[in-house]
């Protein structure tokens, strides 16, 4: 804004002869800017300030920006290097790959048309970029259950870096799972980015017997069909672990050492003794018995086992005896 100087008013009031010319008694404009500050910015990155210019007296201009100092490969620039009070001026920070690295002071100029100036300086940062360690994720849960004697598929993975991006090819998977023997077996997933960085996770596998849960010691009643005599006994049971859906029981009968074999068929819902033989102790023999038979599984609250069979064998006497007897197992 311009203002007639005071003196061409007095000399026209007093008839002097003075020529009234336009003069300019504001000065030049006096300002400073905000935004500038203290930056850091990463090879192959870029980064934005916002440039404001604040007002502080004189004649209101239009301010023009440059900038000196930057460091060999990184490049500011303005979104506009002429600005008014009020305006923003975007100062963008643009650093390539191999842009040298250091602390570099930057010098942000302002001037006017009219002679106003003003400088800010602050420290531009400009750093190798942090290198995120890469992540594997599993698919599925981290402890996989896996049937006795089924094949072993890998639920899956996937392996992401936030520089490298999709790296789930370069995975290194370690370990073996025998599916035909129980146990439980870890499988390593291993992946390394571009920098060198790592990450490993690993799953269990647990190869187990189907009849797991009838594992255990037993509360056993022995009932002669013939006769319907009773008596009690205690056994264990042990589920195979070769051997999915087969258990043994290491009593049978008045049998010791009997150490029978039964198959469940999860088709038929049956559970089979097949005919076996041993040469076993009970209290009123040591000769060879047969058994045979056949029986369920009770399911509920408390897991139970009804079986049919029959004890084939030559007592002491020579005499040929088959009992007809039915076992009745629960689980205690």
């Amino acid at each position: 804004m311009r203002n007639l100087a005071v003196v061409c008013l007095l000399g026209f009031m007093g008839m002097g002869l003075y020529s009234c010319e336009e003069s300019n008694n504001l000065g030049s404009m006096q300002f400073k800017f905000t935004g500038a500050k203290d930056t850091l910015v990463y090879q192959g990155r870029t980064l934005t300030l916002n440039i404001n210019v604040f007002y502080l007296g004189g004649e209101r201009e239009d301010v023009q920006l440059s900038v000196e100092g930057q460091g060999t490969g990184t490049n500011i620039s303005f979104s506009n290097t002429t600005i008014e009070v009020g305006q923003t001026s975007l100062m963008n920070f643009t650093s390539l790959v191999l842009a040298d690295t250091g602390y570099f002071p930057i010098t942000l100029k302002g001037t006017t048309s009219t002679g106003g100036s003003f400088n800010r300086e602050f420290m531009l940062h400009v750093a190798e970029p942090i290198n995120t360690p890469p992540k594997v994720i599993l698919i599925g849960a981290p402890l996989f259950n896996s049937t006795l004697n089924d094949p072993y598929t890998d639920p899956g993975f996937t392996a992401g870096d936030e520089e490298d991006g999709d790296i789930t090819a370069q995975v290194i998977v370690s370990g073996s799972v025998n599916v035909d023997s129980v146990g439980i077996y870890t499988i390593s997933y291993v992946v390394t980015d571009s920098d060198g960085l790592k990450d490993s996770v690993t799953r269990n596998i647990n190869v187990r017997n189907t009849l797991n849960y009838l594992a255990g010691n037993h509360n056993v009643v022995t009932t002669d069909l013939n006769t319907l005599v009773t008596r009690t006994w205690i056994t264990t049971i042990a589920a195979s672990v070769s051997v999915n859906n087969n258990i043994l029981i290491y009593k049978i009968s008045d049998c010791f050492l009997a150490n029978a074999t039964l198959t469940y068929d999860p088709v038929k819902d049956s559970l089979y003794l097949p005919t076996q033989t041993f040469t076993c102790i009970t209290p009123i023999d040591t000769v060879p018995h047969t058994f045979t038979g056949k029986g369920i599984i009770i399911q509920g609250s408390i897991k139970r086992i009804k079986l049919d069979y029959t004890d084939s064998h030559i007592d002491t006497s020579g005499t040929p005896v088959i009992l007809n007897l039915r076992d009745e197992y629960q689980l205690f």
